[in-house]
């Protein structure tokens, strides 16, 4: 497969494994720890708000860059200097939005301060998004990369520093300001990384680009709004219609964060994969089968087997993070976010192949009725069982939403792989599950070293990591130009 490609997903990867998973899981949980399950959960469902509204920042502009910029690196500058003015009234809408739909459902309380931040910060990350759109059309991924984690590095950095100095002193107000700090910091770096390649001008507002950039992003728009809905109203709609509202969404947090890291490592692929799959489509470049079979194999399977291990040690790595902030729920809520993960992990190759295709009227059907089957089974579960009622149904929709993706691609694209592929997945996963009621027979201690062993044993068994293709792939074949 392309040089480029596995290259671009080792590093990518890499830089990845080792900052983010650090910050969400120690330095995140750490501060849930800190303030307990009912504040954090106050906390986490204004962060759901401004996520689900921040389509209102972008309006499918970052996807309509790099799909532009993969096909025509030349007008990167055209791009940046139309862009801005257009991004700045944006910004006061979205503001506005977010403010009225705080006061609308009641989740302000004390924590206008930190509604303030969260805005600001969603502002400062569309913006670092809309730069990395730009190298990552450019293919420039090794950058693209490092600018992703460099905010999480430099959160690491102070708040672990004070969390040595001042243990008894964090608050979410104090958390979310130091993400501020860090998210401009990032902006500025990225900002400096375009030094000579942008020819900066007068910023100016340009109304036929703007119009352009409406009538062929708002359906990328429309799409990230209706992914919003059914992957992130769920946090929301259980601080607004649990029993213990903020106590559930706490306690839904816990589960979701390892949930939310894994997700990372997804846009990582998808990331890469958007502009490979849409310059290889303009180019009918066959050699697309063998990158949607090498993706669907490390992706997929390597989901498989984190989840495995996740599962299989759900009460250790709880115990660990919060302590004594684990409920009796917990574990439930834990072990059903990672199977719908799993669910998820197909998103990230075949909704991205259909949307660098150009089939967002399919894709957007799909979301619609993602979101129109999250939100209504919430509705009637989360009164009924909180967190666990929630759970249940994302796994519902995430399987949904991907069984219809993976039909759609093959109907649209067209592509063809091997069915080796697919029946090694299969088995793979029958391996795994076959694992798990001997597990359960094996001492408490051995059963975090053996589900890793055993998950490395299967990857590599099924063909699922194939060292001497991935050597050939890096020092034998030549680059995708």
């Amino acid at each position: 497969m392309q040089k480029r490609f596995v290259l671009s997903i080792f590093v990518s990867v890499a830089l990845n494994l080792l900052i983010k998973p650090f910050s969400v899981l120690v330095i995140d949980a750490g501060v849930q720890r800190s303030i307990g399950n009912v504040e954090y959960g106050k906390y986490f469902a204004l962060l759901s708000l401004t996520l689900i509204t921040n389509v209102l920042l972008d309006l499918g502009i970052n996807n309509y860059t790099v799909r532009n910029i993969a096909q025509d690196e030349k007008r990167i500058s055209y791009h940046i200097n139309n862009i801005l003015a257009f991004r700045f009234v944006l910004f006061l809408l979205y503001a506005l939005a977010v403010i009225i739909s705080a006061y609308v459902f009641d989740l302000i309380e004390s924590n206008l301060t930190v509604l303030i931040l969260l805005i600001l910060n969603q502002f400062l990350v569309q913006n670092i998004a809309l730069l990395r759109s730009f190298f990552s059309g450019q293919h420039r991924f090794i950058l693209d990369s490092f600018v992703s984690v460099l905010d999480r590095a430099l959160l690491i950095l102070i708040i672990g520093v004070t969390f040595i100095q001042l243990p008894d002193w964090i608050t979410i107000q104090y958390f979310v300001f130091i993400q501020f700090v860090c998210y401009a910091l990032t902006l500025i770096f990225a900002f400096v990384c375009f030094r000579g390649v942008i020819h900066w001008s007068s910023v100016s507002w340009n109304w036929t680009y703007i119009r352009t950039i409406l009538t062929e992003s708002v359906p990328y728009a429309a799409l990230v709004l209706f992914m919003l809905i059914y992957n992130r109203a769920d946090t929301l709609l259980i601080r607004l219609l649990a029993n213990k509202g903020a106590y559930e969404a706490g306690v839904y947090a816990q589960g979701f964060r390892l949930y939310d890291a894994l997700y990372m490592v997804g846009i990582i692929f998808a990331s890469v994969l958007f502009p490979m799959f849409s310059r290889m489509l303009h180019r009918k470049d066959t050699q697309i089968n063998d990158l949607i079979e090498m993706s669907s194999k490390w992706l997929i399977g390597g989901v498989l087997a984190l989840v495995f291990v996740a599962i299989e040690n759900a009460d250790v790595i709880l115990s660990s993070l919060y302590k004594n902030q684990v409920t009796q729920d917990s574990s439930f809520v834990f072990i059903g976010l990672m199977l719908a993960f799993l669910a998820m992990s197909f998103n990230f190759i075949f909704g991205t192949l259909l949307t660098a295709n150009g089939n967002l009227k399919i894709l957007n059907r799909i979301s619609i009725v993602g979101a129109i089957l999250s939100v209504a089974l919430n509705i009637i579960f989360i009164p009924i069982a909180g967190a666990k009622g929630a759970v249940v149904i994302a796994i519902i929709t995430q399987t949904t939403v991907s069984c219809s993706l993976v039909y759609f691609s093959y109907q649209k694209i067209k592509f063809k792989t091997s069915l080796t592929t697919w029946f090694s997945l299969l088995m793979f996963a029958c391996f795994l599950c076959c694992l798990h009621p001997l597990l359960n027979m094996a001492p408490r201690l051995l059963i975090p070293i053996l589900s890793l062993l055993l998950a490395i044993f299967g990857s590599f068994w099924f063909s699922l990591l194939e060292i001497k293709k991935i050597y050939s792939s890096l020092f034998k074949e030549t680059n995708l130009q």
